[in-house]
């Protein structure tokens, strides 16, 4: 039994500081707004929070990152239908929005993007290339499956710490996506991806949760040390 403390312990000093050597690229909790144009509830700008779950002007807003490294990030915006409905009001007028003030934890370079339209929750396929939006044969970085347009690094432009795409998407009319493959009536789901590089690496300080625990684990070490003395 005191061995078997003894790895666990070993084990969980180990995660601690696994966990440390990623930080975030995206400022968790941070502020941003979301301008939608021809939504199913209208047009309108919305406050939230990395975090949160918003409504957008009739679809719900929720935020999933992945850590590519330890300096590195895709964020996804994830629009949902509730009522399993087009994403669009109109499906014969433009329907865009943007995305404002994204805050970062430092300078950072937006060199890679991904966009995808899913019918609940499976993606649309085959989606063909169109407008300007390119098939490439990559999958969803987020999770993993395809079809979707983008994925490609490309040159970055200066870094920044704040960032704004004003538009990040638009489609004039919305029903022009059936050029793509996407049944305007149906996809009820639209994920925009996006991925920033820190110009400098985070430096790797556990979090407060961390510590305890890390704290925890010493204890626990020590402890089995004075009974395997005694």
């Amino acid at each position: 039994m005191v061995v078997r403390t003894s790895s666990i312990c070993a084990g969980l000093l180990c995660l601690v500081l696994a966990q440390g050597a990623f930080a975030a690229v995206i400022v968790p909790g941070s502020a941003f707004s979301v301008t939608a144009t021809n939504f199913p509830g209208g047009s309108g700008t919305v406050n939230t929070t990395i975090g949160a779950t918003a409504n957008v002007e009739g679809l719900t807003l929720t935020e999933t990152i992945l850590a590519t490294g330890t300096n590195g990030a895709w964020i996804s915006f994830d629009f949902v239908n509730p009522t399993g409905g087009s994403l669009a009001g109109n499906v014969n007028a433009n329907w865009q929005f943007t995305i404002d003030n994204l805050q970062l934890t430092g300078p950072a370079l937006f060199d890679n993007a991904y966009a995808q339209w899913t019918t609940n929750g499976t993606p649309v396929s085959p989606q063909n290339s169109f407008g300007g939006l390119i098939n490439q044969g990559n999958v969803n970085p987020i999770t993993g499956v395809g079809p979707g347009y983008g994925g490609n690094p490309f040159t970055p432009g200066p870094a920044q710490s704040v960032y704004s795409f004003d538009p990040v998407i638009f489609v004039n009319p919305y029903s022009f996506v059936s050029s793509g493959g996407i049944d305007p009536a149906t996809a009820n789901d639209y994920h925009e991806i996006l991925h920033f590089t820190l110009t400098t690496p985070p430096s790797s300080v556990p979090e407060p949760a961390s510590l305890a625990l890390l704290g925890t684990g010493l204890a626990g070490l020590a402890l089995t040390r004075r009974r395997r003395k005694n």
